[in-house]
């Protein structure tokens, strides 16, 4: 039913909990999608089915998470396991055994190479429980659930949309000079441009060494200061980089897993004076200039009426789906049709964009309710002398302090008179 709904396309990953029937459905269904397991339930786990080691709480509970998280590669997940192991005599234990079995399912050791925006855990589904918060409760009826639902989608079209207005009209200003953050300033949203400086930011806890040399292909050893529980470690990451192909690769995975360049290869792009970073690194899904096509279909909890862009789509679907009802039983005709929008597509591509239209401030609409419209208001400078917070002098700091003090005093004193038996109210 999934490939129905999506036209036969397949996820590139799927996350849910262990369950040994959805693995199965899923292995045949989506072959060649990456299954995974909720780390977070996995983990969660621990207390119940180790928590009566006499060392859980003493290092082992430590020692797991470190194993997990600080193991960049395979070879190094398997060493420090077996080391593990034995270190806490839980050789034969069932649970450890049956987690180590399918570890290519969880450990992400084993998922580095596979994207999956960032999430290693269900709780983007869960969190659907929230979606529904002020709109149903367990006495909604069906068809009060039918008009909710779509309040409830017209809210988030309307955050959505007002987000994309934000992205487009509002700029987050940059840290540095790194001609790289500017190019993620242009095309990247808001949101996820403030992911991008957060690794920007981790580039002053990074030292970059070149370690070898073979042909067009560097490599660089990164020291990454990382901040665990109040101690600081330093960790070595391995970054190749690609003098011809401008290509960067670190070990620790999170452009493949998250789609967004870490501080050790934006470390590396820095020390080789790179400007300006291929398309590959820049996600469409992300982007801010981009039109989305599902925003062209009209639904019954928004209102396109007075778009000209969606009028201008549903007539273009009609008018082809009346042609292709009639020439569907010739495959002459089909390919006919076929060579002649090949053709119109390339002579419009550069003037014409489909799915990446371009949102500009004039076209952009923000409906927050059927036939109402919300424009950016004009900016008028008000009248008189703009607002300025007093500053206050260090003596009425200190007397005002010293008042609330008393006055906290007094509070106490009344409530304790209040609590003695027999008292009466002053």
């Amino acid at each position: 039913m999934w490939l129905d709904c999506v036209n036969g396309r397949a996820p590139c990953s799927i996350i849910i909990d262990q369950d040994r029937a959805m693995k199965s459905a899923i292995g045949i269904v989506f072959p060649n999608t990456r299954h995974r397991y909720c780390l977070w339930h996995i983990l969660h786990k621990l207390p119940e089915k180790l928590g009566s080691h006499a060392r859980f709480n003493a290092g082992l509970k430590t020692d797991i998470q470190t194993t997990l998280y600080d193991s960049q590669n395979i070879n190094e997940f398997e060493e420090s396991w077996g080391e593990l192991v034995e270190k806490y005599d839980l050789v034969g234990n069932k649970w450890l055994e049956s987690l180590y079995e399918e570890r290519s399912f969880w450990v992400p050791a084993y998922l580095k190479g596979h994207f999956c925006t960032g999430m290693s855990t269900t709780q983007r589904s869960e969190s659907m429980n929230a979606f529904f918060d002020g709109y149903v409760h367990f006495g909604t009826t069906l068809k009060e659930f039918v008009d909710q639902f779509d309040n409830a989608l017209r809210k988030k079209v309307e955050v959505e949309t007002l987000a994309d207005f934000k992205s487009i009209n509002q700029t987050i200003p940059c840290m540095s000079h790194f001609n790289i953050e500017k190019q993620f300033q242009s095309v990247y949203t808001n949101a996820k441009f403030k992911e991008v400086q957060r690794e920007l930011l981790g580039l002053m806890a990074c030292y970059c060494l070149l370690v070898s040399t073979e042909g067009s292909i560097l490599k660089y050893d990164v020291l990454d200061e990382i901040s665990t529980d109040e101690l600081i470690k330093t960790v070595n990451f391995n970054v190749y980089f690609n003098e011809k192909e401008v290509d960067v690769k670190c070990t620790c995975g999170l452009f493949e897993t998250r789609g967004i360049l870490c501080r050790h290869a934006l470390r590396v792009c820095q020390f080789k004076k790179i400007n300006v970073l291929p398309n590959v690194y820049v996600f469409d899904r992300w982007r801010k200039d981009l039109k989305r096509r599902y925003t062209l279909l009209r639904s019954s909890y928004d209102d396109h009426s007075e778009r000209e862009d969606t009028r201008n789509y549903e007539l273009v679907v009609r008018r082809c789906l009346k042609l292709a009802t009639k020439i569907a039983s010739n495959n002459e005709k089909v390919h006919a049709f076929l060579h002649v929008v090949d053709e119109f597509e390339t002579k419009y591509e550069d003037s014409t964009v489909d799915s990446t239209l371009k949102l500009t401030k004039d076209k952009l609409d923000v409906v927050l309710d059927k036939g109402k419209k919300i424009l950016s208001p004009n900016v008028v400078r008000g009248k008189g002398r703009p607002p300025s917070k007093r500053k206050v002098p260090p003596v009425e700091k200190m007397v005002t302090k010293k008042f609330k003090r008393i006055r906290r005093k007094i509070l106490v004193d009344e409530t304790k008179l209040h609590n003695i038996p027999g008292s009466e109210q002053p």
